[in-house]
């Protein structure tokens, strides 16, 4: 195969008997062979370290004060505004201030109940909680929506913190929507009391619930 090249080892090999590389067959000149300094050697990748802890760790601080400052620009920023809340939210969903401007972005609509809805409510309620129920139960009232399920809870916890006098305008509103029912429920959750308590009873008869 006088045509054919002959082989990187047969060149090399050649190039170490020949000096600066002999001829083969077909007439082609031979590759000289590489010089130990013409070699070069491939350093192994680094070893990454390890870090200490995780990188760029998502945080509640910028995301709430970057919402409130858009909050301060106006313009129209609302759907940003309420990702970051959603954001915020994710991070501490005990957060009373993310649940309320969230709400306040979709004031007097049932879209803000269902925010209010989400927060974690504990079983030692504070003022704030009294704040997110109140929110709930001026939208509920001022819509209607008297048969809906949260208004209940809503007007229970409003109450256990503000005291049963703070319901008067919710209570008489229900008493001539004639929803005894849902009065009797929140009664007795306000005052944490019994329907079958004598003393309840008596007062439902000079209600007329």
């Amino acid at each position: 195969a006088a045509g054919r090249v002959a082989s990187r080892g047969g060149a090399a090999r050649g190039a170490a008997r020949g000096g600066r590389g002999g001829a083969v067959r077909g007439g082609r000149a031979c590759q000289p062979a590489k010089s130990k300094e013409e070699v070069k050697v491939e350093s192994p990748p680094p070893v990454e370290e390890e870090s200490s802890g995780p990188l760029n760790d998502k945080t509640v601080a910028p995301r709430l004060g970057l919402a409130k400052v858009l909050g301060l620009n106006g313009g129209d920023n609302i759907e940003e505004r309420k990702d970051l809340y959603n954001q915020v939210i994710e991070l501490d969903s005990g957060l009373h201030d993310a649940y309320i401007e969230l709400g306040e972005l979709c004031r007097g609509t049932m879209d803000a109940v269902d925010v209010y809805c989400k927060f974690p409510f504990s079983n030692e309620l504070s003022f704030d909680d009294a704040f997110i129920f109140g929110e709930m139960v001026q939208i509920l009232m001022k819509l209607e929506q008297y048969d809906d399920e949260r208004l209940e809870r809503a007007l229970i916890g409003y109450g256990t913190v503000m005291g049963w006098n703070s319901l008067d305008t919710y209570v008489r509103k229900l008493e001539n929507a004639y929803k005894t029912k849902l009065l009797r429920n929140v009664y007795c959750g306000v005052n944490k009391k019994s329907p079958e308590d004598s003393d309840v009873q008596q007062y439902f008869k000079i209600k007329l619930w």
